[in-house]
C-alpha cells in the first residue's frame, strides 16, 4: 500500500490487525514512522458506498455472462 502525503508517496506496511471495542485498527509503518488506520462505525456508510459500485458491476456482469451462456447452450441443443 502507498500513502500520498505532502512529503511524497510513502509505503504503508501493515503489521497487525486488531478488532477493538471502538472499531478495527491496522497497525503498521509508513516509511520510517509507526502508523495506524482506525476504522469505526462512523466509517461504515462511506465504506459501503465505495464497495457497492464494484459489487453492483460484478453482479451485473455475472447476470449477463450467465444469461449469454444459457442462451448459447439452448441454441446448441436445438436441431
Amino acid at each position: 500500500m502507498k500513502v500520498s502525503s505532502p512529503i511524497g508517496e510513502l509505503p504503508f506496511e501493515p503489521r497487525k490487525l486488531t478488532v477493538r471495542a471502538d472499531g478495527i485498527q491496522i497497525q503498521g509503518a509508513m516509511g520510517a514512522w509507526p502508523a495506524y488506520v482506525q476504522i469505526d462505525a462512523h466509517d461504515v456508510p462511506a465504506l459501503a458506498r465505495l464497495l457497492a459500485r464494484p459489487a453492483a458491476v460484478t453482479a451485473a456482469a455475472t447476470v449477463i455472462v450467465t444469461g449469454l451462456a444459457s442462451l448459447a447452450a439452448r441454441r446448441r441443443t436445438r436441431p
